[in-house]
């Protein structure tokens, strides 16, 4: 019978809680990224150079990362469902008025503008599962709000190229993009407030007794965590942690690839051969297929086994094997350039749900808010960082030889991200060695 209630309470919040934050997010990361099958018609169209258009693209994660931690700690007193409301509403304004770009300070202003109007969206729906849902089964329902990511890009290529061969009222093809694609994002906004609930609880759509089981689940591992020393609820306390720092440097360091492909995979297929926009799309969302099912696929093993460390460190390591193919076959086999591609998507985007299951045995309570949003704010750094690097290596030349020294300094990043877990997780895996959790009363479900 536990195991039964255990199952059914999950599941509830699997099809309420992570399909909604699920199809957020799609709308979030195609908002993010639609930028790179824009920059193929509005380059040219308003002039922009390769350095400035990896400082715009760039810029979005400034703004971000500069209201990040602050919109974690008001998510966390006010709640989820009216923040979350609230970013929605407005990076839904923002990303619609990008078709009112000109020239690259009006691209620049609009870019940062979209990065505070999303900042704290993701730290806040970590912070907010976090809050549903116990440790043991914690990745599984992460990689439904992560797979997004890859779908976002499965769907968003294709669309955004459909949606960009249309020109009316005499606007381009990608100003009507950004109109069209940032609309859902106010009407989801009203979705969210009407479906979305801030706290167990709260929740009259699980049963009594389905309450009852959770609350006592989450009290108790809130408990465990506190009792471990997790609670410091300082900002100084929580960035003072090595393991904290750790996590924020691997976040970093993989999240240099990760953008480096959203930000300029288009361009680089564009010139593997002769492609339409159209198929420059469809063979863009080709790694995120296999991303997506590799996240699918990992976070469940790792839920089922219990371990983090490993499910992370070993498909990071085969991205990086995949971006040093890639870059060694751009000028000679286009395929094993996007099968190498393929591989380094599973390796940035698969591992996410894995990276963020070992937060719970770093923090809790406000500590977690606090901490959660300095890991995620030091890694979107990269988000700025990444595209200007990759820009400046790149230059403006049409061959692909530049192209091929950014990829392999982006898989050198990955391999620091790697390595960087590896020890992270050794250092957790000491601690909880160290101070044992108390016995489950039930198993884990299946």
């Amino acid at each position: 019978m536990p195991d039964n209630l255990e199952r059914a309470t999950l599941r509830k919040i699997s099809w309420r809680l992570g399909a909604l934050l699920f199809f957020v997010y799609v709308l979030n990361y195609l908002d993010r990224t639609n930028i790179s099958i824009a920059k193929i018609e509005m380059q040219p169209d308003i002039a922009l150079s390769e350095a400035a258009f990896g400082l715009g693209a760039g810029l979005f994660f400034i703004g971000y990362v500069l209201f990040e931690v602050p919109s974690n700690m008001i998510l966390y007193r006010v709640g989820a469902r009216y923040w979350i409301a609230r970013i929605m509403f407005t990076w839904g304004l923002v990303s619609m008025a990008m078709f009112l770009v000109r020239d690259e300070w009006s691209f620049y202003g609009l870019r940062f503008l979209l990065g505070v109007a999303e900042a704290g969206l993701v730290p806040g729906v970590l912070l907010y599962l976090s809050q549903w849902v116990p440790a043991a089964h914690r990745a599984r329902l992460i990689g439904v709000f992560y797979v997004a990511v890859p779908i976002s890009t499965v769907i968003g290529a294709p669309l955004s190229t459909w949606l960009m061969g249309f020109t009316p009222w005499g606007l381009t093809g990608w100003q009507f993009m950004f109109l069209v694609e940032g609309f859902p994002c106010l009407l989801m906004a009203f979705v969210v407030l009407r479906y979305l609930t801030d706290k167990p609880s709260q929740a009259t759509w699980l049963t009594e007794q389905q309450r009852t089981w959770l609350t006592t689940e989450l009290a108790r591992e809130d408990a465990a965590n506190g009792s471990a020393g997790h609670r410091a609820a300082s900002f100084r306390a929580v960035v003072k942690d090595k393991r904290v720092l750790g996590m924020s440097f691997a976040f970093f360091s993989m999240i240099i690839p990760l953008y480096a492909m959203a930000f300029f995979l288009p361009t680089i297929v564009k010139q593997l051969g002769t492609f339409t926009t159209t198929q420059i799309g469809w063979l863009t969302a080709i790694p995120y297929v296999f991303a997506a099912l590799g996240m699918w696929l990992l976070a469940r093993h790792s839920d089922r086994t219990g371990e983090r460390t490993r499910h992370y460190v070993w498909p990071a390591t085969a991205g990086v094997a995949g971006l040093v193919v890639s870059a060694l076959n751009l000028t000679g086999s286009p395929v094993l350039a996007l099968a190498g591609f393929t591989l380094a998507a599973i390796g940035c985007i698969s591992t996410l749900p894995v990276f963020w299951a070992q937060a719970p045995y770093l923090l809790a309570g406000a500590a977690a808010a606090t901490g959660i949003a300095f890991i995620t704010a030091i890694g979107n750094i990269a988000g700025f960082v990444s595209p200007y690097m990759v820009a400046l290596i790149k230059g403006n030349g049409p061959g692909l030889g530049n192209s091929a020294a950014a990829i392999l300094v982006t898989a050198v990043f990955l391999a620091v991200a790697a390595g960087t877990m590896a020890a992270v997780g050794h250092r957790i895996g000491r601690r909880r060695t160290r101070e044992p959790e108390p016995a489950r009363e039930s198993s884990p479900a299946p």
